[in-house]
């Protein structure tokens, strides 16, 4: 290091002149020194004294910044300022720094200033032996195969050495062992990589695993070494068939299983490992049905089910399984399983319906034979057995026969149509198995009907409500009646009974429709002349004989609105409703005119009249009253209205379509003097008229009176006279047409019943349940007709015991059994046997006796000759397709015949024939076998199929001849199973593909064979390694490819076939990370791809080994060397380095001045690393060159103004000389600093200001603002007013903040006292020395609305606005009374005046004019306006918040003086007082009526709800029509009820199922009732 120093300082010498030189041009020297250090040296080590060496006093150092640019963020080296000494930073790592590199440089550079002197120290950092060598791995695993040849080589990760020299990898050692030695292959720049070698065969049986260690050394003193352990799995071959646990495997499941219910788990093993070893299980040869029924789980070997088993289909299964490996040729080994069904009870009974007679009449007697039924079940024993019933209360039963499950259904009871038409006949068949099985057949059985029911109405007595002017010739109601039956016996005609009673007259003009019972009436009724009448109309069904009823109907005429009111009053002498009445004009408001009197002929609202006023000459002076039709007068007559006034009256009533009529009342106005005579006849006309009304009005008062006292007393007597027995009450009226309830009482079977509902005519017939409405009685009696009935009941169960006693004796001659054979596929039409024959059947009967064939399918095989009795087959017969299986094939049949019925069962065997071939599933069968497998290996072929039985089965099995196999067949139960047997070793060199036939041939006669297709294939064995086209392939490619760029590719060949013949290639797993980065290789076709990006400079060459494998097991592999150079691009541009910056610049700096110094490099060579540099933006700064290459100043070449440009953005470019050239930019961001050069400025210059008056003292009224284009204290602005010292100087009153310009001002404006005013404001900066400058303000004074009005006139003596104006009270309209006139200070709209009457007496006679101010009267004066009107008008402005005065202004009316007569008072007051004794006679009136109405309301409520006893209750009135309620009590048990209607009393329970007519009533009688207990008030 010394002799270094020294040699820097000789060379310092020599160059000092020319530095000098230099430096008076430049201002900057520069000088270069190296050292050399050692690696891992502490940090503080001192490396030399650079000062001392460039010569340099160490004095200056600090104070000219002496410091080492190094460029990187954690710089390695730091220098002493005192001493100028260089130090280590922190601790070097060579190998961190420099990695492989021979030898490690290390650049620094020395700056001084003030002058500029740049000098370059190098760095030498030597290698140290501190890294082991160490693996990528700290252990490696290899797998293989024990069939690996002796001399395979296997490379072996290298170990890495960071170190360099003698320092690095020199040697590799492998542990001793005996299967494998090491290679260590030198690669020159790459280094040694170890290879291992196999060097004696590899046994797994002996040894499955292999520990090597691998120990790599470098050369350093003392050495270090790496190791690495080597694990080595010998891999398995195939060589291992599958074997199962056990010889027989056997199970049992029941039929019908559910899917997924395993049934066995075989098991087998395999002694090789891996795949070889793996276990995967498969049906072998098994027919379609077997897989349709069964699954096995390819691994764990369940059986499980996957479809329907069924026990009656076949009872057990022989399943083959195949257990097979996993390996590239797989072993394969079949093993049978037996499966048996068990049995059930899963088939429920058949139904199956014989014969069936759907349709049977109404009076069938018990014991008809309706259905034919078989009952079978597909299962066997306790299963089989079947119990069968008629469900439901149904009147049919099931009868057996002698033949089991053979059933006949018959009707047990008599049937009535009306109850039920149609029956739903479910047969239940259920066995006895457990659980049970039940199934049911349903068939339908129709009731033919008799015609047994007369018509019936829905009501016995038919109310209908018909408005009067109904149209001729309309329908008007409609009856209708239903009848039970069907058909012509329901099919009803109308017609209306007609004799000489008065209401035949009117129903002579009534026409019925007879098909649907619509009633015409042939004229118009009138409300007024008929108003009820009554008749009957009959209803007559059409059946044989016929049946029919009545009914009766009431028809009520309704009123509607065809009459118009009628004037009573006034009438005229001619008949018109006119008249005059005389009234004097000193009336007072309210006295009586007249009264308008109407009548009209409707009744209820078509009746009710109103009145109102339809015209009239003044409607301020009369009045009618809408309901009594008064008219009275409104107000006293004044003398300006006329003497005589036309009324016109509208009186209308209040129907739908009102109807009206009119009267004129002509009123006459006359003198008091002449109205006294008029007036005193009629008040005494009127006084007379009022007596005679409260006459009335009395009379009629003790009449309701009356009415109502004889009404308690006859309802008091009615509520004491009840019965209390069972009997019915009934109104003794003849012409009773109410609807109080009557009963009538009957019997049916063990209960007695009591019908009730609106009264009938005697002798009327009752039908059992026809209007819902039926009692049940107890019985107390025993009639004939039950002793009939129970007799009919005995007698039909006695023909049942006689039928079954015949069937028991007779029987075995109505059943036989037959049986018959024949082939199938015999001809339609052939004759099985002779049935009526062999039966001994007459053949004369077959058509009465219905002589046919019943087999229970769809499609009948068989058919019978009705005319010879021969049994014949009816469809083609197909064995196979009936019976399946190779047992015996029978059907069976039934022959039935009935009248009498009798059933024979007839067996018919189908023999089978030879017309099935033998069948194989499949037509192809293909195997896969190794060329190295064994002689004596078998391999189960397809079995074949023949449907055909017996001797027509399959009976053997050929192979066409061949030299390697042969075949072999297994006997499996009644099976015969085909095997292929491997004979002579295949070789698939010589022949890769063997083709067979396989014939399988049945017994029949003539025979018939069926042939089957076999493949085999010779699999081949891996027994070629992949050899590549070249041993090393080399190429050359430019740096920074894009990725994807193919680089080369590298192909091998390997003559196996299939998996053993594809070929994967790989990188070699022992090189660098860097390689794995940069290139990758498809693994199919050898391409190698740029990955990552490719760097000339950070390496020239790369060198790594592919490898190419194949897919055979064990997989062989081949290897070749690949060579990669790299060829340099133009790819690195320049870097521009600041090495000092000065980034703020005072703006009166001189041109020249150095800003900063800047280092240009280019990492290219050559061309492409020489650098041209520029400044690329019009700026006042310039670079300038040093004596070393690429070192650059930057120095200002013109002055500098802050205020044009306060920042540069100085934007270098350096360009190298490549192709295309790459260019850097650097920007450096220089800020100029201010000088105080500039005074503030006013925007604007006078200023305008505009104050609103009466501003606020103290606030501020407005703001100057000036700007300086300086910064900081330079551009701080102070504010300031110039003041002149007037005496009337304004701006003593105004203060500015020195800091924002706020100007407040002291005191309020006014606008009335000043307008306008103006002052100067000075502004100063804070710079040294202070700049300033001034602007003029002119201030304008705004007007407020501060001034309320002020009223002029009027004003009165005190000064208050007030005043009073007299004018005659026969002005007219218009008049000027006066005008008031105000003043308001302000001006604009603040002073713009507007006036308004704010109080007035009569709004009618004064008018304001709302901008003048002038009052003038609206109307002329009339003697009831008052003297004298007080006026309030109020004054005001029009500003935004308006001001306002008021004036009061006294309106004096000056009139003459009139006399007006006193009107009679007394003559008024006198009829008032008559009126209200009329008015207290009605009040008492009304309420008597009301009082009245509610006692006969809650006596009648009490009627309904408090009766004790059990008999009927009616009304007395013979003539009621209403809807109050009636009723009957009856007891039952613990409960008493009470049918009503139509209306029920509240609080009453209805019994379920009595059609809302019967009411469950409290029992409120007890043991101590009173004695007198007929009178709920004794």
């Amino acid at each position: 290091m010394e002799e270094s120093g020294r040699n820097s300082k000789r060379q310092g010498k020599r160059w000092i002149a020319f530095v000098l030189a230099f430096t008076l041009i430049f201002g900057i020297a520069s000088g270069q020194i190296r050292y050399s250090i050692l690696e891992e040296i502490k940090e503080g080590t001192a490396v030399g004294n650079i000062a001392k060496d460039l010569g340099i006093d160490p004095n200056i150092l600090k104070t000219r910044g002496f410091r080492i640019v190094s460029g990187s963020t954690e710089p390695l080296f730091h220098v002493n300022q005192n001493d100028g000494i260089l130090y280590v930073s922190r601790k070097i790592d060579r190998e961190e720094i420099c990695q492989r590199t021979s030898v490690c440089l290390i650049n620094l550079k020395s700056v001084l200033e003030n002058p500029l002197e740049i000098h370059y120290v190098a760095v030498e950092v030597l290698d140290v032996n501190d890294h082991s060598p160490s693996f990528p791995e700290n252990n490696k695993r290899l797998e293989l195969s024990e069939s690996t040849l002796p001399g395979t080589r296997f490379q072996l990760h290298a170990a890495l050495d960071p170190d360099g020299g003698v320092n690095s990898i020199q040697q590799y050692k492998l542990n001793a062992n005996n299967n494998f030695r090491l290679e260590v292959k030198d690669r020159g720049k790459d280094g040694k990589v170890p290879i291992l070698q196999l060097q004696s065969p590899l046994d797994r049986e002996a040894s499955s695993s292999h520990k090597l260690l691998l120990t790599a050394m470098d050369g350093g003193k003392p050495p270090k070494s790496g190791t690495m352990e080597i694990f080595i799995d010998v891999l398995d071959v195939n060589d291992n068939v599958p074997v199962f646990t056990k010889d027989t495997y056997s199970a049992e499941v029941n039929e019908n299983a559910p899917v997924g219910t395993t049934v066995i788990r075989v098991n087998a093993t395999d002694m090789d490992e891996g795949l070889n070893g793996e276990v995967s299980y498969s049906f072998g040869n098994v027919n379609s049905q077997v897989r349709e029924l069964f699954d096995v789980n390819s691994n764990t070997g369940e059986i499980i089910v996957k479809g329907q088993l069924d026990y009656e289909v076949d009872d057990s299964f022989e399943i083959v399984i195949q257990a097979s490996d996993s390996g590239a040729v797989p072993f394969r080994t079949d093993k049978s399983v037996t499966v048996n069904i068990k049995d059930i009870n899963d088939n429920a009974p058949v139904i199956d319906v014989t014969s069936l007679s759907n349709t049977i009449s109404e009076d069938s007697r018990p014991g008809t034979t309706v259905a034919l039924i078989s009952i079978t079940d597909l299962d066997s024993g306790v299963n089989g057995k079947v119990i069968s019933f008629v469900e439901g209360d149904v009147p049919f039963t099931l009868t057996p026969s002698i033949q089991d499950n053979m059933y006949a259904v018959v009707t047990k009871t008599q049937i009535d149509r009306e109850k039920q038409s149609i029956y739903e006949v479910t047969v239940i068949a259920k066995d006895a198995g457990e659980p049970v099985l039940t199934s049911e057949k349903t068939f339908t059985v129709v009731v033919s009907d008799v015609n047994d029911n007369s018509p019936d109405f829905s009501m016995n007595r038919y109310n209908f409500y018909v408005a009067e002017n109904n149209p001729p010739g309309a329908s008007i109601f409609s009856l209708n009646a239903s009848d039970r039956d069907e058909g012509d016996n329901a099919l009803i005609s109308y017609h209306i009974v007609r004799d000489g009673s008065d209401d035949s007259k009117i129903t002579s003009f009534l026409n019925i429709n007879s098909e649907n019972g619509d009633i015409v009436a042939l004229k118009s009724f009138d409300f007024e002349t008929v108003k009820t009448f009554q008749f009957q109309v009959v209803a007559t069904d059409s059946g044989s004989p016929s049946l029919s009823s009545n009914v009766t109907v009431n028809v009520f005429i309704l009123d509607q609105n065809d009459n118009a009111p009628v004037i009573l009053y006034p009438v005229s002498s001619n008949g018109s409703a006119e008249g005059v009445e005389e009234i004097p004009r000193n009336v007072n408001a309210g006295h009586l005119v007249t009264k308008v009197r109407a009548y009209d002929a409707d009744i209820g609202y078509n009746g009710w009249l109103l009145f109102s006023l339809q015209e009239l000459t003044d409607h301020s002076l009369f009045g009618l009253d809408r309901y009594t039709g008064q008219i009275r007068t409104l107000r006293s007559f004044t003398e300006t209205d006329e003497a005589q006034h036309k009324l016109v009256i509208l009186v209308k009533d209040n129907g739908n379509v009102s109807l009206s009529a009119t009267a004129t009342v002509l009123v006459k106005v006359v003198e008091p003097k002449e109205a006294f005579a008029a007036s005193d006849v009629k008040s005494s006309a009127k006084h007379d008229e009022d007596n005679n009304v409260t006459f009335y009005l009395m009379i009629t008062l003790g009449s309701v009176s009356v009415l109502f006292l004889i009404s308690i007393i006859v309802l008091i007597a009615m509520q004491c006279s009840k019965s209390t027995d069972y009997t019915s009450k009934y109104l003794q009226e003849p012409n009773y047409d109410g609807t109080l309830c009557h009963s009538i009482q009957y019997r049916s079977g063990d209960k007695r019943y009591m019908l009730v509902g609106p009264r009938m005519s005697i002798g009327s017939t009752i039908v059992p349940g026809s209007h819902a409405n039926t009692l049940v009685l107890p019985d107390r009696r025993r009639t004939s007709e039950e002793v009939r009935l129970k007799f009919r009941r005995l007698t039909g169960y006695c023909s049942i015991a006689v039928y079954f006693f015949l069937l028991l004796i007779y029987g075995k001659q109505a059943v036989a059994e037959l049986r018959y054979s024949i082939p199938e596929e015999v001809k339609e039409g052939t004759v099985v046997g002779n049935v009526a024959k062999d039966l001994g059947l007459d053949k004369t009967s077959f058509v009465d006796r219905r002589f046919r064939v019943v087999s229970g399918s769809k499609e009948a095989h068989f058919e019978v000759n009705p005319d010879s009795g021969a049994l014949q087959v009816h469809k083609k017969i197909d064995r196979e397709e009936l019976c399946q299986g190779s047992g015996a094939c029978l059907m069976e049949l039934k022959i039935l015949v009935e009248n009498p019925l009798e059933m024979h069962h007839v067996l018919i065997e189908i023999t089978d024939v030879n017309d099935h071939s033998p069948i194989f599933s499949e037509k192809e069968q293909t195997f896969e076998i190794a060329e190295h497998s064994s002689p004596g290996t078998r391999f189960q072929l397809h079995a074949a199929r023949d449907p055909d039985a017996g001797i027509n089965s399959i009976r053997s099995y050929t192979l066409t001849s061949n030299d390697h196999f042969e075949i072999e067949i297994i006997q499996n139960d009644e099976d015969k199973i085909p095997f292929l047997v491997l004979k002579k070793p295949l070789d698939r060199e010589q022949k890769n593909q063997h083709s067979l036939i396989v014939t399988a041939v049945d017994g029949g006669k003539p025979q018939r064979s069926g042939t089957l297709n076999v493949s085999i294939i010779v699999l081949d064995s891996n027994d070629n390694r992949p050899i590549f086209s070249q041993d090393t392939y080399q190429i050359e490619i430019y740096e920074n490819s894009p990725v994807g760029t193919t680089v080369l590719r590298v192909t091998a060949v390997d003559p196996d076939e299939g998996t053993n013949g594809e070929i994967e290639y790989s990188l070699s797993k022992t090189l660098g990370r860097k390689v794995y980065d940069i290139f990758e290789l498809d693994s199919l076709s050898g391409q190698i791809k740029v990955k990552g990006a490719v760097d000339y400079e950070e390496l020239q060459i790369y060198r790594f080994d592919v490898e190419g494998s194949d897919k055979g097991t064990p997989p062989l592999t081949g290897r070749c060397r690949v060579i990669i150079k790299v060829k340099d691009v133009n790819d690195n541009p320049p870097e521009i380095e600041v090495t000092s910056l000065s980034n703020t610049v005072s703006e009166d700096s001189k041109p020249g001045t150095v800003i900063s110094l800047l280092s240009l490099t280019d990492k290219d060579s050559g061309a492409n690393g020489k650098i041209i540099s520029q400044i690329t933006d019009e700026v006042p700064f310039e670079l300038k060159p040093s004596y070393k290459e690429n070192i650059y100043s930057v120095v200002t070449k013109a002055f500098l103004d802050r205020e044009e440009v306060s920042h540069y953005e100085i934007r270098i470019k350096a360009t190298d000389c490549g192709e295309p050239p790459l260019s850097t930019f650097k920007t450096l961001n220089i800020q100029i600093s201010d000088v105080n050069d500039n005074s503030p400025q006013f925007n604007q210059n006078p200023l305008q200001f505009y104050l609103v008056e009466n501003n606020v003292a103290g606030a501020s009224i407005f703001a100057v603002s000036a700007t300086d284009k300086d910064v900081n204290e330079n551009a701080a602005v102070s504010y300031h007013i110039g003041r002149a010292g007037g005496e009337n100087d304004v701006t003593a009153f105004l203060n500015i903040n020195s800091e924002n310009g706020q100007i407040s001002a002291l005191k309020s404006f006014d606008f009335e006292t000043v307008k306008t005013f103006q002052f100067q404001v000075v502004a100063s900066d804070s710079g040294s020395p202070s700049l300033s400058s001034n602007v003029t303000v002119n201030v304008f004074i705004l007007d407020q609305n501060d001034n309320a009005p002020v009223i002029l006139y009027p004003v009165s003596s005190n000064g208050s606005a007030e005043g009073v104006e007299e004018i005659p009270r026969n002005v007219n309209a218009g008049h000027l009374v006066t005008k008031v006139r105000a003043y308001d200070a302000d001006i604009g709209y603040n002073g713009w005046l507007l006036f308004s009457l704010q109080e007035l007496t009569d709004h009618s006679l004064f008018g304001l004019d709302r901008y003048t101010g002038q009052i003038r009267t609206l109307r002329s004066f009339t003697e009831t306006d008052e003297a004298q009107h007080k006026l309030v008008i109020l004054v005001k402005d029009n500003g935004n918040v308006s001001l306002s005065a008021t004036a009061t202004v006294l309106v004096k009316v000056v009139e003459p003086k009139e006399a007006f007569a006193a009107s009679d008072v007394k003559s008024s007051a006198k009829h008032d007082e008559d009126n209200d004794v009329t008015f207290y006679l009605m009040i008492t009136l009304g309420s008597v009526s009301v009082l009245f109405l509610i006692s006969i309301i809650v006596l009648i409520a009490m009627q309904c709800s408090k009766s004790t006893d059990y008999t009927s209750k009616y009304l007395q009135e013979p003539n009621y029509d209403g809807t109050l309620c009636h009723s009957i009590q009856y007891r039952s048990g613990d409960k008493r009820y009470m049918l009503v209607g139509p209306r029920m009393s509240i609080g009453s329970t209805i019994v379920p199922g009595s059609h809302a007519n019967t009411l469950v009533m409290p029992d409120r009688r007890t043991s101590t009732e009173p004695a007198c207990d007929r009178c709920p008030w004794c």
